[in-house]
């Protein structure tokens, strides 16, 4: 990957360039000659000045050669005055280039040597070790015990202790079994696992204080076999602290679930476990040396055995886990810094593991380096263990906000704790990182201030993003409490929300308002944490001041639809979810910005309409609705059976539980509109609560038709009636008779 590659080449240019750190560093010569210029002298003492090592300037003269000693920051001025009158010869001058290849060659050099001392140191530690073998027989031989005794003695302590955490450990899971105690402030899934994490660590230290029992009432604890007994029971208990670690984090209860969603989980339990035995071996190991008063360089050199093996065995635990940390890390639905932080998760934890081996050899044989060894692997722990903590504190507030959320309903406290989540997993971060430096910081001099420095620097800085960020995720969600988006309905969909409710006015104000303040959030976070990067803000505020001036005079149609949005949003003019008609463009308010509005137009298409192109708006959806329609009956139709037949609909229609809710007056006949050559037409209103009138409009259109033909009222056909007066015989009679013709019905 190429952040791998950028790793290495990071690491690589460390070796070269960590020079003050490395034990053998020879000095640096450079002879000046005749002839050579005050620049050219200049330009090659900064360069050697840049290597860090000592420094000899030999000046040449035309009869002798003199040489005096020089440290890199203060030689180099002083030799430079007394060169340039010493000129009368032209000679050989050394280039910048020829410069540059000593420097590479005395770096190679100094890697090299330092390779060299930290094979030795090892191979000094593998010799001390049959030393350290042999000495501790000679202590239990001049006290008389008996290498069988001392066996005896050490599976006699761990057997019991281990009997005794049995017990206890059955006994706990039989008492977690039978309970009825809950913990109030754990649930869940993490309850599950923190008892039994707590059962463990409980059946440790039961271990632990039977185990020692047992070891003091049959040795003493000044003998060397009491050191050797107890060397075995603080293996026993680190690999056993380990292992419930693994436990707790990788290990399924009884349901199947592990507390974390990793895939392979006994690969990372496996790993975990052998990163505790190789740590408590070499950990008791160090301390029955330092018991024995072994040489220094014999303990550098078993250290640094056991952090080269706990080096590869993180290697291959973070290489071969890697698609498991970041799945587990990005969750099922990360957001961006998320995911980018959980995919540079494993090669992070692959350079910090190569960082540190290698800071922890350079600093071997130093006087602290015991220290500095300590803090080189605290560090790596910590590092391994913020994410565990930050995504454990995350899920449990998750889980605490979703509880009370379920329980008492969308609010402010749900909005609290959905911040409290970023809270308490930035407070892990932030505290993580404030260890790292308190780790660091005795350790370092004046002049390693600048190493601990960056580490300030991005605690200040996480600082800030925290801080930023929990604001920003309190302000989000409670204002998609109060106001949850509206979503875009498909055609139909309508027609099924038939209790679709009116919008408040907050509902359509609030979007602006949480904008306003998200972005007002976000520029005052800029601020905190570009403040805290060191950079003055104080130009800055002066030089968006005028760009905003600026911007105000030379878009002018942008300030008039802002100013004019306010003004429509503060008159109440329309809300999210209504139909409105601007004069041009109809359609419901989808979507309300600082500058437009956003219709949906009854066909589909949407109409995004500026604020300062809206010169009126017609809200057909405030407050209530007069719906009118007419029908078209026969000529010779009653009217008061029509008028009857309304008022039998319009109270059914009030007494059922779907549609009365929705009538202000029910439906009648307001009367007669017109008559016309084929039909009588009769108009029909009702008044409702708006959101839909169409419904309640076609449901009382089927309704009456029904009543109607049931009452023997049919309604208007386009036939005409035409009457003939032809002259025959029949028609002669007819009207002789007085009797009017036929007539004849066409179709028209």
């Amino acid at each position: 990957m190429p952040f791998c590659r950028a790793a290495a080449a990071a690491f690589l240019g460390l070796l070269l360039t960590a020079s003050p750190m490395w034990s053998q560093d020879a000095p640096l010569t450079v002879v000046l000659k005749p002839g050579q210029t005050a620049a050219d002298v200049q330009q090659v003492l900064d360069l050697a000045a840049r290597t860090g090592r000592p420094l000899t300037v030999q000046v040449e003269t035309a009869t002798t050669t003199t040489g005096a000693a020089a440290h890199p920051a203060t030689s180099a001025s002083d030799t430079t005055s007394g060169t340039a009158t010493a000129t009368s010869a032209d000679t050989m001058q050394m280039t910048p280039e020829m410069e540059a290849a000593n420097m590479g060659m005395a770096s190679w050099e100094r890697f090299s040597d330092a390779s060299s001392q930290v094979f030795t140191t090892a191979i000094a530690g593998l010799q001390a070790l049959s030393t350290m073998v042999g000495m501790t027989t000679t202590h239990l031989d001049a006290e008389g015990i008996a290498n069988g005794r001392i066996a005896m003695v050490a599976l006699l302590s761990l057997l019991a202790g281990g009997a005794a955490a049995l017990s206890v450990r059955l006994l706990f899971a039989q008492l977690l079994r039978h309970s009825h105690l809950r913990a109030r402030h754990i649930a869940g899934k993490f309850r599950r696992f923190f008892k039994r994490l707590v059962g463990d660590l409980l059946s440790i230290a039961i271990f632990l204080g039977v185990a020692r029992w047992v070891l003091l009432t049959m040795l003493a604890d000044t003998t060397a076999a009491f050191q050797v007994c107890q060397a075995a029971i603080a293996f026993t208990l680190i690999l056993l602290v380990y292992m419930a670690v693994g436990r707790f984090l990788f290990r399924p209860d009884e349901s199947g679930e592990t507390l974390f969603a990793i895939s392979n989980p006994q690969w990372h339990f496996h790993m975990l476990t052998a990163y505790g035995v190789i740590t408590a071996l070499f950990g008791e190991t160090m301390r029955l040396w330092n018991w024995l008063g072994l040489g220094r360089a014999s303990l550098d050199g078993w250290f640094l055995i056991g952090g080269t093996l706990l080096t590869l065995l993180k290697l291959t635990w973070f290489w071969g886990g890697r698609a498991g940390i970041r799945a587990a890390f990005k969750g099922s639905s990360p957001g961006p810094v998320r995911r980018v932080i959980g995919n540079l998760l494993p090669d992070f934890y692959v350079v910090s593991a190569i960082f540190i081996w290698f800071f922890g050899s350079v600093i071997i044989g130093s006087p602290d380096s015991a220290r500095w060894s300590f803090a080189a692997g605290s560090t790596q722990v910590i590092l391994l263990l913020l994410p565990v903590f930050a995504l454990g504190a995350h899920h449990v507030v998750d889980e605490f906000a979703r509880h009370w959320e379920t329980t008492h309903g969308a609010g402010l406290w749900s909005s609290v704790l959905a911040s409290l989540r970023v809270v308490c997993s930035g407070a892990v971060w932030i505290g993580g990182l404030h260890l790292i430096t308190a780790l660091w910081w005795p350790l370092m001099t004046s002049g390693g201030d600048i190493a601990t420095g960056w580490i300030l620097w991005l605690e200040r800085l996480s600082f800030a993003v925290v801080a930023s960020w929990a604001v920003y995720t309190l302000v989000w969600k409670y204002a998609e409490t109060i106001a949850p988006p509206q979503t875009v309905m498909l055609p139909g969909q309508e027609d099924e929300q038939a209790d679709k409710k009116q919008t408040s006015r907050l509902t359509t104000a609030l979007p602006v308002i949480r904008n306003l303040v998200l972005g007002a959030v976000l520029a005052v976070g800029s601020l905190i944490v570009l403040s805290s990067l060191g950079i003055n803000v104080a130009p800055l505020l002066a030089g968006f001041g005028v760009l905003g001036l600026a911007l105000s005079f030379g878009s002018q149609a942008l300030v008039k639809d802002v100013v004019s949005g306010i003004f429509f949003i503060v008159d109440d003019a329309f809300r999210i979810g209504e139909y409105i008609d601007t004069g041009k463009l109809q359609g419901t308010v989808e979507q309300i910005t600082v500058r437009s509005v956003r219709l949906r137009h009854h066909n589909g298409p949407i109409h995004t309409i500026p604020f300062g192109q809206i010169s009126s708006v017609t809200n057909f959806s405030r407050d209530w609705g007069t719906i009118k329609f007419q029908l078209r009956f026969e000529r010779d139709s009653d009217a008061e059976i029509i008028r009857r037949a309304a008022k039998k609909v319009g109270l059914g229609m009030l007494e059922d539980p779907e549609f009365g809710p929705q009538f202000l007056i029910p439906l009648k006949m307001q009367g007669i509109q017109d008559i016309t050559e084929t039909a009588m037409i009769v108009r029909f209103k009702f008044t409702c609560l708006p959101g839909n009138p169409g419904i309640l409009k076609r449901e009382a259109m089927t309704r009456l038709l029904a009543a109607c033909k049931a009452a023997g009222v049919q309604l208007a056909s386009n036939a005409v009636t035409v009457r003939s007066n032809g002259a025959n015989s029949v028609d002669i009679e007819a009207a002789a008779a007085g009797t009017p013709p036929p007539l004849t019905s066409i179709a028209v």
